[in-house]
């Protein structure tokens, strides 16, 4: 310690922190199953002794726990085995790699020691680490006992860890000493020299990955990606608001509004006019046991189960006042009802009973509760109430009454978060019953913060009166932009397929849902253009309009103007490129064709001052890096900046606007035309001109595409999708499905083939579409998958090495990631309807089984399958014994399933959800349908009829016979 200098020494503390940080990102990074924060605490400990090593230790502590939200309670650990270590270090033990191996055991029990009761403290005796908390999980369903079991989780890692960063330890001093030839003195001056390289290398790779992480943080749920849709009197929701929303463990939502209640299945709004007590609907609620507790604004209370009204709680039995605000079932099964007139507690152990009435809590608009026992209230006039055990503990309001509370939640750390009217959300622990201010998170401009939702990934969703925002699992705050839905938002639900839903009071409701596509321009909340071409370059989207440019960034957050974007407004752009040498070309209709260099030079071609058209459609980059060009006065070759040739379509074999151009192997290029046909040039010459016949279905060529597989052609006629085999035989590809095609893309990594069209997009296996041989199976990206605008004719894509294809449309860019634009659902609930026999409803037992009477003529199953997602699923039934096969079809063509004069005997009811591109059922319910011979048609009925009484008098006979003898 005497030979440190002051820097260095500052310089091994400050790079110790560092590792323990680092180490620690990696891990959690990564899922590793260890904790690696804890090297540069051993390191310090070991070169400068336990009281350095502990200052390190508690450092790296404070920083986790105002970095990553971390408890710095576990500093405890950290001294210990600064401790520890620093022992071993004086005994000797770290001079050979078995005492090595010894300290790391001392260390990895007294860590677990240590660690086992903060674990009980702060989380209930879980990890924090998800192999942890695996051995945990997997201990106990074998019968373990529980406090063993968790005493094994953070055994398992604490054990793995200690002896990990002690072999990194032992083994970075062998090297040290092996590299270092001075004397025994000055390896001990020289050693931390030597260590201080390692040190700063690594935490320049840890802070490399820490930007990582951020960034994956950022980037991991964009929630503005998400495809809204509004549910108002105009598409479905006829009141046009919703006052709550919840969903019963079926799977329907239930949404509460002042017209009453309404029941959705993804399909139809149905309103539940049945429910005599239920005329409107102020909040809702789903238990525990799966109840649907329905809170009227005058009507009382109402219980449904299995979608039947089961009792009504009203001012005639428990309830002070008819009108109810807030239901919660509290973890000791308590239900709290917050109504305008108190706060009842209530309870349904052997019938209902009041557990008590809090007359103080009155007209409670909000309520939450843990998993302890505590609930918390926020009324009207904004107090916040504690309580426990069907009483009030605490209770308190803001100073300010500028400032009220407006509602609560419980974290899964058991805080309790409370929203205010001025965008504020107070943090408080409430473990001893009162309210201990620990923090204040602020919400940017939402005003009046209604709904705090806590997400399964650790995002806080904040609904307010003027919008909806969250919290990311790293505490960073953002805004979800709703577009106009941002009035008056009430409510929050998850459903089961994770589509997030918002109910307003004023606007009805929203749904936020994953789609495979992405719509930058609504993302980013910009005007919508009519788009006809993207492309990406110097780490921006340029995207070609009908208006000029849009230039965005790569992270679709900025919309940037600039000199560019000014020269180019509302002039019409209709095509770009991004050439080999990092040249950016947009054709225009009016300012010819414009090249930017990456330095910013410009470079215009137009019938301004050279021999070239105004109007430009295409530009194309040949082999030998030259620029090709179709404008209004015909094709154009460009090198160096300079026009090389031009054919004129006035001399040339052809005469009208160019649209398309491929270079084939051969070096041959083919051009189409816009009625003249496909274009062969040589040597800057057109060498022959193809059409009808040479086998093409339209002399309109719009796209065409080199197939690399086999060096042949897609082309994209104005009728149908032709092909050219290498040979230069042209046919018309008879099989394929539509004819209004746009464009072609072949993924290289599964070889489908993604055929735009004005209906969306067809997906097929690519050889199978060039053998065009009959009865191959497609995809269709439509609507029903997320692509809720139309492709634009003429337009050019753009796709990135990660497979992302940007779709200009008609509404913006829509993203399709090519290799993975399956559904955004991987699950579905489903059941049978209602049954009709005959005309006559029926239903099924409790073993799903439908039991048909001998003369039935008629069974009619009507199916429900459940979705929310933006994907309409193809869904499939099949009465096995009597259907041949599935019968497969559209969600929103399924109507029932018909059959008739059924023999008799046993089949069994298919129910299932078709995925098109496993070809297979996803997923699926089954019921029996056994068609009876007549009960009475059995020889065994008689003997039935007479011996079961004849048992029931001896049962009866020989009961009295006991008693009496007794």
């Amino acid at each position: 310690m005497k030979r440190w200098r002051l820097p260095l020494f500052s310089l091994m503390i400050v790079g110790c922190i560092l590792l323990n940080y680092g180490g620690g990102l990696l891990a959690g990074r990564y899922s590793l199953p260890l904790w690696m924060d804890s090297v540069g605490t051993m390191l310090s400990a070991y070169i400068a002794g336990p009281l350095i090593g502990s200052m390190v230790g508690v450092t790296s502590n404070v920083i986790n726990s105002m970095a990553l939200g971390d408890y710095p309670y576990y500093a405890m650990t950290s001294v210990t085995l600064a401790v520890i270590l620093g022992w071993c270090a004086r005994r000797k033990m770290l001079e050979t790699f078995v005492g090595a191996m010894e300290a790391s055991l001392l260390i990895s029990l007294a860590s677990v020691a240590i660690s086992v009761p903060l674990n009980y403290l702060l989380y209930d005796g879980m990890t924090g680490n998800v192999w942890g908390n695996g051995v945990i999980n997997r201990y106990i369903e074998i019968g373990v006992p529980e406090m063993l079991s968790k005493i094994a989780g953070q055994f398992y890692l604490d054990f793995l860890d200690k002896v990990v960063s002690m072999w990194v330890l032992f083994l970075l001093v062998r090297v040290v000493r092996l590299l270092s030839e001075e004397d025994k003195e000055e390896q001990e001056t020289e050693a931390p020299v030597m260590i201080l390289p390692f040190l700063l290398l690594f935490s320049l790779f840890s802070y490399k990955n820490s930007a990582a992480q951020n960034v994956v943080a950022e980037n991991g749920i964009n929630y503005n990606n998400y495809v809204q849709t509004v549910y108002s009197s105009e598409n479905g929701l006829p009141c046009g608001e919703a006052n709550d929303i919840e969903q019963t463990n079926d799977g329907i939502l239930w949404i509460g509004t002042y017209a009453g209640l309404y029941r959705y299945n993804g399909s139809e709004f149905r309103w539940m006019n049945e429910y005599d007590t239920v005329r409107n609907v102020n909040c809702l609620y789903v238990d525990a046991e799966g109840r649907l507790w329905i809170g009227t604004n005058d009507n009382g209370l109402a219980i449904a189960i299995n979608e039947s009204v089961s009792t009504v709680i009203d001012q005639s039995t428990v309830l002070s006042t008819n009108s109810v605000r807030s239901i919660i079932q509290s973890a000791n099964g308590y239900y709290y009802i917050g109504t305008t007139g108190s706060l009842h507690v209530l309870s349904l152990n052997n019938g209902l009973k009041t557990v008590s009435t809090l007359w103080e809590v009155t007209y409670a608009d909000h309520i939450a509760a843990d998993e302890t026992g505590f609930v918390a209230a926020v009324t009207n006039n904004g107090r916040l109430f504690l309580m426990r055990g069907g009483r009030i503990l605490s209770s308190r309001q803001m100073v300010s009454d500028n400032e009220i509370f407006r509602s609560c939640t419980f974290s899964p750390a058991g805080k309790l978060l409370a929203g205010t009217t001025m965008g504020r959300i107070f943090v408080f622990d409430v473990s001893e019953g009162y309210f201990n201010e620990q923090a204040v998170l602020e919400t940017g401009s939402l005003l009046s913060l209604k709904d705090l939702n806590y997400m399964d990934n650790g995002d806080l969703f904040v609904s307010a009166d003027n919008g909806i925002g969250y919290f990311d699992s790293y505490g960073t705050f953002r805004q979800i932009n709703t577009n106009e839905f941002n009035n008056s938002i009430d409510n929050m639900l998850v459903d089961y397929q994770g589509n997030l839903w918002f109910s307003s009071s004023r606007l009805g409701l929203l749904r936020l849902a994953p789609s495979s596509f992405l719509n930058i321009y609504s993302t980013m909340g910009i005007e919508h253009h009519v788009v006809n071409a993207a492309a990406y370059w110097n780490d921006h989207y340029y995207f070609g309009t009908d208006k000029g440019l849009d230039i965005v960034d790569r992270d679709y957050s900025v919309s940037v103007r600039n000199e560019l974007t000014a020269s180019l407004e509302n002039v019409r752009i209709r095509s770009l490129l991004v050439d080999s040498r990092n040249n950016l070309w947009i054709c225009t209709y009016g300012n010819g064709l414009i090249e930017i260099e990456p330095d910013g030079t410009r470079h215009t071609y137009s019938s301004n001052d050279i021999i070239f058209g105004n109007r430009v459609r295409v530009v194309y980059e040949l082999s030998d890096g030259s620029i090709m060009a179709g404008s209004d006065v015909g094709i154009s070759f460009i090198r160096d900046h300079q026009i090389d040739e031009t054919l004129a379509t006035a001399d040339s074999r052809i005469n009208t606007i160019i649209l398309t151009a491929t270079e084939l192997p051969d070096g041959r290029i083919l051009v189409g035309t816009d009625g003249n046909g496909l274009a062969v040039i040589e040597n800057q010459r057109i060498t022959s001109v193809l059409t009808r016949k040479d086998g093409l279905s339209s002399e309109v060529i719009l796209r065409t595409v080199l197939d690399e597989k086999t060096g042949g052609v897609f082309i994209v006629t104005s009728n149908g999708l032709c092909y050219m085999d290498p040979d230069g035989t042209i046919r018309v590809l008879n099989e394929f499905p539509y004819y209004n095609n746009y464009n072609v893309f072949i993924n290289p990594r599964d070889d489908r083939i993604f055929v735009m069209s004005s209906a969306g997009i067809y997906v097929a296996d690519r050889a199978e579409v060039v053998a065009d041989e009959p009865g191959y199976q497609y995809e269709m990206l439509d609507s029903k998958r997320g692509l809720d605008s139309s492709l634009v004719a003429n337009s050019w894509y753009w796709v990135n090495d990660e497979g992302d294809l940007f779709l200009p449309c008609d509404s913006g860019v829509y993203v399709l990631n090519v290799n993975s634009y399956g559904g955004s659902a991987n699950a579905y609930r489903m059941s049978i309807s209602s049954v009709h026999i005959d005309g006559e409803s029926a239903g099924t037992d409790r073993n799903n089984t439908i039991i048909l009477p001998r003369n039935t003529a008629r069974l009619e199953i009507v199916p429900e399958v459940i979705n929310y997602s933006v994907q309409v699923p193809n869904v499939g039934f099949w009465l096995e014994g009597f259907d041949a096969n599935w019968r497969i079809m559209p969600l929103d063509s399924l109507r029932s399933a018909v059959y008739t004069n059924l023999p008799v005997g046993k089949y069994v009811f298919h129910l299932g959800v078709w995925d098109s591109s496993q070809q297979t059922i996803l997923s699926q319910r089954t019921y029996d349908v056994v068609k009876m011979k007549e009960i009475y048609d059995n020889s065994w009925f008689s003997f039935y009829l007479v011996i079961i009484p004849m048992a029931a008098a001896v049962w009866t006979a020989i009961y009295f016979v006991r008693r009496h003898n007794d």
